[in-house]
């Protein structure tokens, strides 16, 4: 067996890392944070991140507010954040011990497959995180329409200006876009660069209505439940509303600001799938910093997956919560009470939905650690440059049977932040 010594696993590691960052697309549409500990292979992290309180203003005239019933409450709450995955590659030690120079190392295809490989399904991971993420979604209901005109990206983009977020945001589309946009970009596109020197896959490569956007073939394929879409499901109960004290605190990652609420007037088993969106009749959303009732209805996401029980599901985790008065409200109720609505969910019973989405940077945040450094066999580890991610490489061998291994590990998770979900919204063409 060749003699590999410890340069020699830098410069495999050193050019694993190189290549896999340079190739990791998604690493501009997200947030990114190391935890400061290393983490265990087998036992994850949880981390809980404070929010801090919102408060009202008051108007009064020739006099100062009365506070003699108190002043208001400070009220903090908290999401939780998990890094429980390992995700990793490897490669024959044939493929290894080859690669002794720096020339050797740029002309080794087994070494770019893998790191190409690990981050393109790193990007796929993330973006199937990110695309069903949201609450808002726009566009054709059954959510597979291409994304075909100015004015699919500018609805898009309005909502997410209606639910405040006026930093800058990026828009990520399948080829089917690109194909049926192909005339604007083309004609009145003139920032379409070609690749990066170095650069395998290409990442925001052009803007669509001033968004920088992404054409990628990795955006998911999002199967909705076995429910009936509308004119079937009602609201079971008069009163789901709460106060924000009682949901600020994220009982779970992604928890925080939600609420549950009971729907019935399915038939048999049917499915509710986490990521589902869906309106209640009457029931629109609320901007609480203009204090105004918006046009549109409020949309809701489940959280979590329900199977009914006789055609009813219970304790239906959603995103907002339904809070109707105070700093913190979401929803305006046209109705008397909640009881007996209509419930229109996105997306035929079953069906396949393709949507695409717009995100701000800070909506979905990736954790990270460094992974411990093994008691058996070689292993060192390789911070990257353009993100707060260490890649470990682990080499090993059998003694029963001679086999040699070397792997190569990344500890990473995908969570949405406090206020993320309001942060992103799916679009599909009209």
């Amino acid at each position: 067996m060749a003699t590999v010594t410890v340069d020699q696993a830098k410069l495999v590691l050193n050019s694993f890392a190189a290549i896999f960052q340079n190739n990791l697309v998604s690493k501009d549409l997200v947030t990114w944070r190391k935890f400061d500990g290393e983490m265990n292979d087998r036992n994850g992290l949880t981390v809980v991140e404070q929010v801090t309180p919102d408060y009202t203003t008051t108007f009064t005239t020739n006099a100062v507010n009365d506070l003699s019933g108190g002043v208001q409450d400070t009220t903090f709450g908290s999401e939780q954040y998990k890094l429980t995955q390992v995700i990793g590659s490897s490669m024959g030690w044939a493929d290894f011990v080859k690669i002794r120079d720096l020339g050797s190392a740029r002309e080794s295809e087994a070494l770019r497959k893998a790191a190409l490989r690990l981050a393109t399904d790193i990007d796929a991971y993330i973006l199937a995180f990110a695309a069903k993420a949201s609450n808002n979604w726009v566009g054709n209901a059954n959510g597979t329409n291409s994304v075909a005109t100015f004015g699919d990206m500018a609805t898009a983009v309005t909502r997410l200006k209606k639910e405040g977020v006026e930093d800058e945001v990026r828009a990520v589309l399948s080829y089917d876009d690109w194909q049926a946009l192909s005339a604007n970009i083309v004609n009145n596109n003139a920032s379409l660069p070609d690749i990066g020197s170095g650069t395998y896959r290409s990442g925001f490569t052009g803007n669509i209505a001033g968004i920088p956007t992404m054409f990628t073939q990795q955006l998911p394929s999002f199967t909705v439940g076995t429910r009936v879409a509308s004119a079937t499901t009602l609201t079971n109960g008069a009163s789901p509303q709460v106060s924000y004290a009682t949901v600020c605190i994220s009982g779970a990652p992604g928890q925080y600001l939600t609420s549950t609420i009971n729907l019935d007037g399915q038939a048999g088993s049917v499915t509710l799938k986490d990521g589902e969106v869906f309106t209640i009749a009457g029931v629109y959303a609320y901007d609480n910093r203009a204090k105004k009732q918006l046009e549109h209805l409020q949309q809701f996401r489940v959280v979590g997956d329900y199977t009914a029980t006789a055609g009813a599901f219970s304790n239906v985790r959603i995103f907002p919560a339904i809070i109707t008065s105070g700093v913190y409200q979401t929803v305006v109720n046209t109705n008397a009470d909640f009881d007996n609505r209509a419930v229109t969910h996105i997306g035929a019973a079953g069906t396949a939905t393709a949507p695409r989405f717009l995100a701000n940077k800070s909506a979905i945040v990736v954790h990270t650690a460094d992974l411990i450094t093994p008691a058996t066999g070689t292993a060192s580890r390789k911070s990257l440059t353009k993100v707060p991610l260490s890649v470990r490489m682990w080499q090993d061998s059998k003694f029963d049977t001679g086999e040699h291994r070397i792997r190569f590990d990344v500890a990473l998770e995908a969570n949405v932040a406090a206020d993320g979900r309001r942060r992103l919204v799916r679009v599909n063409g009209a």
